[in-house]
């Protein structure tokens, strides 16, 4: 049995429905360190003007897998800007294409900047005719911040109108419990182990690759999950949600081979527990829970486990070691 089919069937407590079959999905080409340059900027922000004014917020997230980075702009006017930044693979350099509401819109290609700084400039056409250069250079701080200077020249670089911005991460706005998934956040390769049936201990190996990423403020977790396998690539996503009034966490999976999972829990010493609805087939009735234990800063080991006998003694269906990614 495939295992996203196994899957499906032990969330259904496999009551003999067949899992939908959804078309395969192929792992993510951008998993290289160049993917990696605006790790640093990625996050919710508050960003202040040289003189101390709130100038507006940004969020910088990962999309696609991790082969683009978008940026969502709010100025205190509430006029908004957003910026998609991709790698080009044939010139070995990131691009920015930048939209506001105004209409407004800029290209700019990454050129070469000053030690620990990342620089985009560009020519970009006035409304009115002609052409300004624009550049922006982004650095990161030793104390985590990040400090974003935009330039204008209207002589081709001679002169220079610059504005500055500086970076700090901006507190989650809710309970701050929503902190317990910060382990899982970050980019990951998995080694996945899947028994080959519920019944038998018979295992296959496979490869994926996670990335886990804060949401909605912060008061979510959002994971992009894509495999080779076992026996053919499938890919997930997930979207965790702590509940204040509940004091528990909630999780909502869906796939490519139309499973729709939900689960319940929280941290349970030094493991986060998660579990499944209980489902009675037959008599018996079954669950699934996901535990995450073994968790280092740099590696975790994630199971999914189930349990026919009320809870009492739960077994491993799938195991899945993570190491975090350079």
């Amino acid at each position: 049995m495939r295992w996203p089919a196994l899957l499906a069937c032990l969330a259904a407590a496999c009551a003999g429905r067949a899992p939908a079959t959804g078309a395969p999905f192929a792992l993510s080409g951008c998993s290289g360190p160049e993917y990696r340059a605006l790790d640093f900027w990625l996050g919710q922000w508050e960003v202040r003007n040289a003189d101390g004014s709130v100038g507006g917020t940004n969020d910088i997230t990962p999309i696609l897998g991790g082969c683009a980075v978008r940026e969502a702009w709010t100025d205190v006017a509430g006029h908004r800007g957003e910026s998609v930044f991709f790698y080009d693979r044939a010139l070995t350099r990131w691009k920015q294409v930048w939209v506001t509401t105004e209409g407004t819109w800029k290209e700019k290609t990454q050129v070469d900047a000053p030690a620990g700084a990342l620089r985009f400039q560009g020519h970009v056409p006035r409304p009115r005719g002609g052409v300004v250069l624009d550049r922006t250079t982004l650095t990161a701080l030793p104390d985590g911040r990040v400090r974003q200077r935009i330039e204008v020249s209207r002589d081709d670089g001679t002169t220079w109108e610059a504005w500055e911005g500086l970076y700090a991460r901006r507190p989650p706005a809710c309970d701050g419990r929503a902190r317990d998934f910060d382990f899982w956040v970050g980019d990951w390769d998995l080694t996945i182990r899947a028994r080959k049936s519920p019944d038998v201990d018979e295992w296959a190996t496979a490869r994926g690759r996670n990335r886990i990423s804060p949401v909605l403020g912060g008061c979510s977790i959002e994971e992009d999950f894509t495999a080779d396998g076992p026996a053919k690539p499938w890919a997930g996503k997930s979207l965790s949600l702590w509940s204040p009034t509940e004091k528990r966490w909630r999780q909502t999976w869906v796939d490519d081979f139309g499973s729709y999972l939900t689960f319940v829990g929280g941290m349970d010493g030094k493991d986060m527990i998660l579990v499944g609805e209980p489902k009675k087939i037959d008599g018996k009735t079954r669950q699934m829970r996901m535990v995450f234990t073994d968790i280092t800063a740099n590696a975790l080991v994630w199971r999914w486990e189930r349990t026919t006998d009320g809870g009492t003694t739960w077994t491993p269906v799938l195991v899945i070691e993570y190491r975090r990614r350079g």
